[in-house]
């Protein structure tokens, strides 16, 4: 099995922890702005600096640097709409509308990075977007009806999408420490939108009122966060983009289902999510789904 499948399957095992954190954060009102999380979250980026002295960190284009920022600027807004959806939906829901990802991203790599589809890619799209189609779905008073959440995923989806095509032009054209310290430090951009005074306001007073326990939540999420970053930057490095999105997009699911459930098990306070007999079987079929799709897209 290629190396950059392992990275990209450690890298989604680790978010999916940290997705269940967001959840829990979110949920339990610790955090109501996604702004503030966005913040606290790009917060993060100053441990880039003491990686300075140990790498030759290289210079780029004024082009490429553009590109640099603009991969920030579309992960910061895609993260921003993820924190908004998790506000509606289950968590293990949540993550399977993240089909809309790969998606994106082969179109985009198709036009940008001139990578091209073949048929079975296709047929493995066609099944991905099923799969987040099915699992959007919500049935209430004897009907179904697409949420807040399908149409929040799918816009995040979508500038995540171009945060992966991006990033991977990043890394065609310097190094790979190189590439990783100007994708984080560009990402400084999340903790620009404390000049609204609104925000800055809401962000004091949340910090200010949140329990040390969950300030140190935060601090190690935000720790193993910032390391799965650096491992899903190696895998974009080595594999194709598209279907290392593909991957991470079919993988986190899987972790994040199997987790969720144990927490609904063993710490109902904590985390409770949906395991009736129908969430069940949706959230089976919608993942038999994504791995069949994952199949097409890697023969």
């Amino acid at each position: 099995m290629a190396s950059w499948i392992y990275f990209v399957l450690i890298s989604q095992l680790i978010w999916s922890f940290c997705s269940l954190v967001d959840k829990f954060v979110i949920s339990k009102g610790h955090i109501r702005n996604p702004f503030v999380y966005i913040v606290i979250n790009g917060i993060m980026n100053i441990f880039i600096i003491f990686l300075l002295p140990f790498v030759d960190f290289k210079p780029l284009s004024t082009t490429d640097f553009l590109v640099a920022l603009l991969s920030s600027l579309a992960l910061t807004a895609g993260i921003i709409l993820y924190y908004k959806a998790v506000q509606y939906e289950e968590i293990s829901r949540i993550i399977i509308l993240y089909q809309f990802i790969p998606i994106f991203t082969l179109i985009l790599s198709f036009f940008i990075l001139g990578e091209r589809l073949s048929g079975n890619d296709f047929i493995g799209f066609i099944l991905l977007l099923a799969a987040g189609l099915l699992v959007s779905y919500r049935k209430e008073h004897r009907s179904f009806r697409i949420g807040k959440a399908f149409y929040l995923m799918m816009l995040s989806g979508f500038f995540i999408g171009i945060a992966y095509v991006t990033a991977k032009h990043v890394f065609n054209v310097t190094d790979f420490w190189s590439g990783v310290l100007w994708l984080r430090a560009t990402d400084f951009v999340a903790i620009a939108v404390l000049l609204v005074p609104s925000i800055r306001k809401d962000f004091f007073q949340t910090f200010k009122s949140m329990k040390r326990s969950v300030k140190g939540l935060l601090g190690f999420k935000m720790l193993i966060d910032f390391s799965a970053f650096i491992i899903s930057d190696i895998a974009i490095l080595l594999g194709p983009v598209a279907l290392v999105s593909a991957l991470a997009s079919a993988s986190a699911p899987v972790f994040v289902f199997i987790m969720a459930v144990l927490a609904s098990l063993y710490l109902p306070r904590l985390l409770k999510e949906d395991t009736d007999k129908a969430a069940l079987i949706v959230k089976v079929v919608a993942i038999a789904l994504i791995i069949i799709g994952i199949i097409f897209v890697n023969l």
